[in-house]
């Protein structure tokens, strides 16, 4: 079967397509796991720009500590600190 899809990291079209995500057959991740795409990302955004879903969910997931109000006071504070040292 023909895809119209392909891994923005090696560029093979050997893929394991689902409904809206797909795998590549030969990228792994650091844990060994396939890196899974968002078929709705290829041809919209550049590919070296393109996050496989684990990546994103790790960084979305840092953002997470940030509905604590004393950490994310803590976290711009510290932003207001580098931008005074520079």
């Amino acid at each position: 079967m023909k895809t119209n899809y392909y891994c923005p990291r090696c560029r093979t079209t050997e893929i394991s397509e689902y409904k809206e995500t797909f795998e590549c057959t030969k990228c792994r991740d650091n844990n060994g796991f396939p890196l899974e795409f968002e078929k709705s990302d290829i041809g919209k955004i550049p590919d070296d720009e393109i996050l496989a879903r684990r990546e994103m969910t790790s960084f979305v997931g840092a953002f997470e500590e940030l509905r604590d109000s004393e950490k994310r006071k803590k976290f711009f504070n510290s932003l207001s600190d580098d931008d005074h040292e520079a």
